[in-house]
């Protein structure tokens, strides 16, 4: 039992705490700043230390515009700041940067939240194509991860509506993804350059390899990539003072199987997170080939992982005892091939052909604990994408761009049951989609007009696009559910703008901004044919065949302010969503529950029942303190509601992250770059967590979630040409913390050591 004593206690040994931290971190950055004085004359600065008005963005307009031509809020981050920043996926380099707030269910995961919404309505690009496909569920994901970050040039973050650019699932934003492009020389084709890395994480004794090579020549240029990581079960932080349930996150217990038994196995050091680790590996290559003025790039990606332990599930508890024996992901295998032809601007015009197909494999094998009976359900997603895209300038103030989409979906979905003691497979039907199989096909036209009133001035901005969506799904007779019905089928029209417009104010480097977006999410196969256990034992989702796409008008109000030494961005947004899908009570044969593995559960079902708003602000600096020392900082608040139609009561929406930011120093110069940050989230009580469970009560320590900062060093160091040696200290203090909606605790104190060798 808490007493008023024992809080009073703990408010004091918090209080404390938050005076060494607070200490420790100002000792970190009095040291940078006294090296930084130091060395200010030593070196040479790169001068992309700071985003300027003429940087190009790829996400802006999807063929490319420079920075000045775009009103809306994006955030990029570079090869270089990947490197700097020697995370494990690009989930962990996302979460880096403050301004993307990153969900976690296992080690294995990482779901991106933009502006209050996450997975399926945040759109993830690589190289101009979407990886989102029919199967991208509302709640989270980790096909991010399935991305190598090595591969990548840069990453661009786009806030808000990017319907118009990139069609349906756009709503909170778009994470474009850019992968490295082989390099041309004036010389005999032949040997370019080759890097090989090798990183080390202690706190979950992680091991990744990489290695590079290029070969070019004046026609042809070939790059490859291939990654290896291998996480070992994660450790968490043992100073626990941000709440005051001291035991909450400890694993105490983990499933194994001993004589043919389940048994719960006691963990040596609780701390360590048993059933956590993982493997992963990624191979990358690109193709380029000139022939005349045309250019011709084969693109592919492979993705392969091993089993992937779910570990929230694994944690659960049912009559004091663990509820699964087994919950993995495996396999979880991502491919990627496209074929693009580039055809350089003549007479103002640019355009751009890509053929890609994606294959994705996902099964997902669950054992209760105690029950000799595994099931393994695999679903397997074909998807061809045709994307034509094109960049005309009409007169030199004027440009449009835009083009035309093909999107085609094939899902399958299978089960089977294994009897773990005897080795017996049998077919089931209780597939996770559909057990007939899943189509989907859309198809758009898009543009965009940028007019250059004056440049570096004023400029006003405006596109459209037409979507059209169709999807059909069958039901066998025999389907798990008996549903009365054998197939489900929507067909709809979606059309979207986008306006905008970027004002040079009176003080020199001031720009105001504003633009008004409208956005759509297409139903999906997972909408409308999912069978999930959302809330075990308290929640069954079921499939629904009547849905509509989800709608958002988002207002985006901001002021940017670029100089030589000093970049800001202040804003504010409102999305207003219609029709939008959320689960509620529904009913089975009449009942109002089902018999779901071996335990009577409440039936709930998707519908376009519920509006609701999302708004929030944001601020972002990146300021030259002096000659090589730089400062960093954000700050991200959200605020979401949302009602049934039949109901006047407001209620949290979920996937709005509680207020979240980072503030940093760097000392940069030839040799060395040193930076010393805090990451922070702020506090995210119980009345504002969702009725819907997504945002995972469960897994937070008292059904909330307590503030929390993390202290951080890091260092690279350029030996020479050929060799560099970087290393970090991350969550210095150790603490235990988790981030919302997340079922695992974030590493404990983490020495990270990366090498790097180039030829």
């Amino acid at each position: 039992m808490v007493t008023q004593n024992n809080i009073q206690y703990t408010k004091n040994i918090r209080k404390k705490q938050i005076k060494r931290e607070l200490l420790a971190f100002l000792f970190v950055v009095l040291v940078s700043s006294v090296n930084a004085q130091e060395k200010r004359d030593t070196g040479t600065i790169n001068q992309q230390e700071l985003e300027t008005m003429d940087e190009i963005l790829v996400s802006a307009q999807r063929f490319g515009s420079s920075r000045a031509n775009t009103t809306r809020q994006i955030e990029v981050i570079s090869s270089k700041q990947m490197q700097l920043a020697q995370q494990g996926t690009m989930a962990d380099v996302l979460s880096q940067t403050g301004q993307v707030f990153v969900q976690k269910s296992q080690l294995g995961g990482g779901s991106p939240v933009l502006r209050g919404f996450e997975a399926s309505r945040v759109l993830l690009v690589v190289d101009g194509v979407r990886m989102n496909n029919a199967t991208y569920r509302a709640g989270h994901l980790q096909d991010i991860i399935t991305v190598d970050q090595f591969m990548l040039d840069r990453t661009e973050v786009f806030f808000g509506s990017g319907s118009t650019q990139f069609g349906s699932d756009a709503l909170g934003g778009v994470v474009y993804m850019k992968t490295r492009d082989p390099k041309f020389r004036d010389a005999k084709f032949g040997f370019a350059n080759a890097s090989a890395n090798f990183r080390y994480h202690s706190a979950a004794s992680a091991a990744i390899s990489n290695s590079n090579l290029e070969l070019s020549g004046k026609k042809v240029a070939w790059v490859f990539s291939t990654t290896s990581s291998d996480f070992s079960d994660l450790r968490m932080g043992q100073q626990r003072h941000f709440s005051r349930w001291d035991t909450f996150g400890l694993c105490r217990y983990y499933a194994g199987r001993i004589n043919n038994r389940d048994t719960m196995l006691l963990n040596d050091n609780p701390f360590i997170q048993q059933g956590s680790a993982y493997i992963q590996n990624d191979v990358f290559t690109k193709l380029s080939v000139k022939t005349g003025n045309l250019i011709h790039t084969l693109n592919a990606q492979l993705s392969r992982t091993g089993a992937v332990p779910r570990y929230d599930r694994l944690t659960d508890m049912s009559a004091g005892k663990l509820r699964f024996t087994t919950w993995d992901y495996v396999p979880q295998n991502r491919y990627f091939f496209s074929y693009s032809l580039l055809v350089p601007k003549k007479d103002g015009l640019s355009q751009r052909l890509m053929l890609s197909k994606q294959n994705t494999a996902v099964g997902r094998v669950t054992r209760r604990f105690g029950n000799v009976s595994e099931l393994t359900q695999l679903d397997k997603v074909n998807m061809a994408v045709v994307n034509y895209d094109f960049s005309y300038n009409v007169k030199p103030a004027i440009q449009i761009q835009g083009g035309a989409e093909w999107v085609a979906n094939k899902v399958q979905s299978s089960a089977a049951t294994r009897n773990v003691n005897t080795g017996e497979i049998t077919s089931s039907k209780n597939t996770r989609y559909a057990d007939g199989g899943s189509n989907t096909m859309s198809s758009a036209l898009f543009a965009n007009a940028v007019y250059v009133i004056k440049p570096h001035d004023f400029i006003l901005e405006g596109g459209v696009r037409l979507t059209h969506y169709q999807l059909k799904a069958n039901f066998t007779v025999d389907n798990f559910l008996k549903l009365p019905y054998q197939t489900a089928e929507i067909s709809n029209l979606a059309p979207v703008y986008n306006l905008g417009l970027s004002k040079k104010m009176d003080w020199d480097g001031l720009f105001f901004k504003a633009s008004l977006a409208a956005g759509f999410r297409n139903p999906n196969v997972d909408d409308i044919t999912k069978l999930f256990e959302s809330v075990p034992g308290r929640k069954l989702v079921i499939p629904n065949k009547d849905l509509k796409p989800e709608r958002t008008r988002t207002l985006d109000l901001g002021f940017r302010l670029d100089r030589q030494k000093i970049h800001l961005e202040l804003g504010g947004y409102y999305t207003r969503v219609t029709q939008l899908l959320v689960d509620g009570p529904g009913s089975y044969n009449g009942n109002d529950s089902f018999d779901f593995e071996g335990q009577r559960t409440p039936v709930f079902q998707m519908g376009n029942s519920a509006l609701g708003y999302v708004t929030g602000g944001y601020f972002a600096a990146k300021i030259q303190l002096i000659h090589g020392l730089y400062m960093d900082a954000n700050y991200n608040t959200t605020f979401g509601r949302y009602k049934s139609v039949e109901n006047e009561l407001w209620a949290p929406i979920d996937h709005i992250a509680p207020d979240h930011g980072r503030l940093g120093l760097r000392w940069s110069s030839q040799e060395w770059q040193w930076e010393a940050f805090m990451i922070f989230n702020g506090r995210k009580i119980s009345r504002e967590y969702s009725p819907s469970g997504e945002d995972n009560a469960q897994y937070a320590p008292g059904g909330q979630t307590p503030a929390w900062q993390t202290y951080n060093l890091r260092a690279s160091w350029q030996v020479n040409k050929s060799f560099a040696v970087s290393f970090a200290v991350e969550n210095i203090l150790d603490l235990n913390y988790r981030v919302f909606a997340s079922g695992i605790s974030a590493p404990g104190r983490n020495l990270l050591v990366s090498v790097r060798v180039s030829f």
